[in-house]
């Protein structure tokens, strides 16, 4: 059975549920991608990834709900996870802060850019989304974009750049992903593994 972990912040916790469960899968050493043990595979993909990964062949894997909606992947998911918890926000600078409503024209930064384009659109508010990889927060400081919309765990990221927050756009937790011609290859398999993670993380991780 193959699994892929998304690297970043959620890897270090859905491995453990896997071990916690019985799957024993060694962390990749120096810069493998993938780690067989056994009758399992380990592959290590950007979180953003993931989903893709499960929904084209890769039995079993993690990931963000964010991630998952935004890349519109046609997977099962079986279960929520209790880690990796934050939320998806529009935030925007202090000095410069408006409600949503008097966002028309704006130009939002933000790798979640399916999610951003849908929430303006529930709004009935057209805006110009720029697609940004990574450190999004610059974006407003550099003067290219009104606001932005990314990952809010503490807030400490967002106050550390002058931001605040606007709007949650949606929770976000880890979910459990499989494939679904292995759910229906591996019905008794797959089955027995999700009920053992949820026997897992009955207690949290």
């Amino acid at each position: 059975m193959r699994f892929v972990l998304p690297k970043g912040r959620l890897f270090s916790n859905s491995l453990k549920t896997l071990e916690k469960a019985g799957i024993e899968l060694k962390p990749p050493e120096n810069r493998e991608l993938i780690v067989k043990n056994g009758r399992y595979e380990l592959l290590l993909a950007r979180a953003f990834d993931v989903p893709v990964y499960v929904e084209h062949g890769v039995d079993v894997g993690m990931a963000g709900s964010d991630v998952v909606e935004e890349r519109e992947s046609d997977v099962l998911i079986p279960l929520e996870l209790p880690f990796g918890k934050c939320r998806l926000s529009l935030a925007m600078p202090e000095e410069n802060l408006v409600s949503v409503e008097e966002m028309e024209g704006f130009r939002i930064a933000t790798k979640y850019t399916n999610l951003t384009r849908k929430f303006f659109e529930r709004k009935n508010i057209e805006v110009e989304i720029i697609k940004l990889h990574g450190s999004i927060e610059l974006a407003p400081k550099i003067g290219i974009a009104d606001a932005i919309v990314d990952i809010v765990e503490t807030g400490n990221t967002l106050r550390a750049n002058g931001l605040v927050e606007v709007e949650k756009i949606m929770d976000v937790s880890a979910l459990l992903l499989v494939n679904r011609i292995s759910q229906k290859t591996r019905f008794e398999e797959i089955n027995e593994l999700v009920l053992r993670i949820k026997e897992a993380v009955k207690d949290g991780i």
